[in-house]
């Protein structure tokens, strides 16, 4: 494969795969030297959608903003691990309280909106410049402090009284851990909890039914499914803008920009600083991403920040 080769890839990562080690299989997909980085990590446990970037993709990462994620979980009751999870060591078991569908339904509703969550122990956070799970393999604490999260949907789907497990569709914020969110259900019902069972199904405008499998990237190539930087910018950005010029470098800088329909934008409209994805207004060709400044004379300007490759 050529060494250019650019773009965003959607994976369904299986269960029992690290996130590190889907990033290192398409690494060995791909021809020496191609960097591949992952868009935030997925629990080795969980499967799903990872989104990655591929070759000079990765250089954009940073203007993607914050993924709103989706997932599909199922919650049992009565027994607590220390991660929180079904890959840790039971530390706790208590008897369950009797529960009907409705009650479960609307407590779990009931975390829907903006709340301060406390990170899982065993978690990749980063303690004094230290990962929290590389703390807890020394034996040292680890205190992590609350985290505000937002809850755009937590939904009862299924209830099963035998097995005292229930499945979840959960709608949230980027940095959110659903395992945290097992423990804390499981603290209002007044009994142990973990979290038994994580499907991503979403993260940002990467979806579940459009992934595709680590046997999909072997047999048919990485190249085949990848998506165009500028197309996944766009789409999670909301903001483009066509430029006139003969060609283009970092740094420059352009008064004048139209919108897809040849309309002359004006500037001031939109607020500053926040990153636009730009193409040539001459053949629609993705040129990179800029960003609207201050430029000589305090006049409003597009400027160039990173050109593709």
């Amino acid at each position: 494969m050529a060494s250019g080769l650019s773009g965003f890839l959607n994976v369904n990562k299986p269960g029992g795969m690290s996130s590190h080690n889907v990033v290192a299989f398409v690494r060995r997909l791909l021809a020496q030297g191609v960097k591949v980085g992952h868009l935030g990590t997925l629990d080795p446990g969980a499967c799903g959608v990872l989104p990655l970037a591929v070759g000079w993709a990765t250089r954009t990462i940073q203007y993607l903003p914050p993924h709103r994620k989706s997932y599909r979980a199922e919650i049992t009751l009565g027994t607590e691990t220390d991660t929180l999870d079904a890959q840790g060591q039971v530390v706790r078991t208590t008897t369950v309280p009797e529960l009907s569908e409705q009650y479960l339904a609307k407590l779990c509703q009931s975390f829907q909106g903006s709340r301060l969550q406390v990170p899982p122990q065993v978690c990749a956070l980063h303690v004094g410049g230290v990962r929290a799970y590389q703390l807890l393999r020394k034996g040292q604490e680890v205190d992590l402090a609350p985290r505000p999260v937002h809850f755009y949907k937590v939904s009862l789907k299924r209830w099963n009284p035998e097995k005292k497990c229930f499945l979840l569709d959960v709608d949230c914020s980027s940095g959110t851990y659903i395992r945290s969110l097992a423990r804390d259900i499981g603290e209002a019902l007044g009994c142990a909890a973990h979290l038994s069972f994580l499907l991503r199904t979403s993260s940002g405008i990467f979806l579940l039914k459009e992934s595709h499998t680590i046997e999909d990237l072997r047999d048919n190539g990485v190249e085949a499914n990848l998506l165009s930087v500028g197309s996944v910018l766009e789409a999670s950005l909301g903001r483009c803008c066509f430029l006139e010029g003969q060609s283009f470098q970092g740094g420059q800088e352009f008064a004048v920009t139209y919108d897809r329909n040849g309309i002359e934008l004006e500037l001031s409209n939109y607020p500053p600083d926040e990153p636009w994805v730009v193409y040539d207004r001459l053949d629609n060709r993705f040129v990179g991403v800029g960003r609207i400044t201050r430029g000589v004379n305090s006049i409003l300007v597009l400027r160039l920040e990173r050109i593709a490759v």
